[in-house]
């Protein structure tokens, strides 16, 4: 009873927060060929010919990502849910968003926070925050390295840490961080009162020198900055491409 009713409260907060701050939530996108139909909580899973392959009674579904899906039940647990409509038998408390590299962030029934496989094994505990709304407050694994944020005494720090949950580096300037793309991840950046944008590579190092009043993500290794009214492109290492 105590869990549906935590279940709850974060699915209400979590939808609340989804109208508040769009920017929060996670890329949503799939990688699979399996189109889905929502009829209030009726998820219809069709193959690229129409034909109906299963339902399923869901309170969520998050996209299936390497073959794989987050889903919230009906009684507000978390489970994972395959192409096959297959729902693992370990439930969760919270899972992230997606899957990547075969993993995603976990926190157990019992408050146990971790790494998980596919099929809901723990590989490897960490500690496991909630975001402002209620999602649990880490990024997809990409190239081998995710961030968790952990709160420290009148902050919040973020970890970097790779596939094994060795914590590499640590941040107390950052948040928002963003899963890696062509190497590096987007990244709020605190500057005395206000924040700026930048990015960090796969080994935890700012690539500019500038934090940025704005920063777009990289698409075929250049991505578009703002600094005051000026705006231009950038290479992956923080060098500005001259037309």
């Amino acid at each position: 009873m105590k869990n549906n009713r935590l279940g709850y409260i974060l699915s209400i907060f979590f939808l609340i927060c989804l109208l508040q701050f769009p920017c929060i939530a996670n890329d949503l996108s799939t990688t699979s060929k399996i189109n889905v139909i929502k009829n209030n909580n009726t998820y219809t899973f069709l193959d690229e010919d129409e034909n109906v392959l299963f339902t399923k009674k869901l309170k969520r579904f998050y996209g299936f990502t390497e073959g794989y899906a987050t889903v919230t039940l009906m009684n507000f647990d978390s489970a994972i849910l395959d192409e096959n409509g297959n729902i693992s038998n370990i439930h969760f408390e919270q899972l992230g968003q997606k899957f990547s590299e075969g993993k995603n962030f976990a926190m157990f029934l019992d408050g146990t926070t971790g790494v998980i496989d596919t099929k809901g094994n723990l590989l490897f505990k960490i500690k496991v925050e909630f975001d402002e709304c209620g999602a649990l407050a880490a990024t997809n694994f990409s190239n081998g390295k995710a961030f968790v944020k952990e709160s420290k005494g009148k902050g919040e720090v973020w970890y970097l840490i790779d596939d094994k949950g060795n914590k590499l580096k640590e941040f107390n300037n950052i948040s928002y961080p963003r899963y890696f793309s062509c190497g590096v991840s987007n990244v709020q950046v605190r500057e005395g009162t206000t924040w700026k944008s930048n990015y960090i590579d796969t080994s935890g190092n700012f690539i500019s020198s500038i934090n940025f009043d704005d920063a777009y993500d990289f698409i075929d290794n250049k991505a578009k900055v703002k600094s005051g009214s000026e705006e231009y492109y950038i290479d992956i290492n923080g060098k500005r491409i001259h037309n």
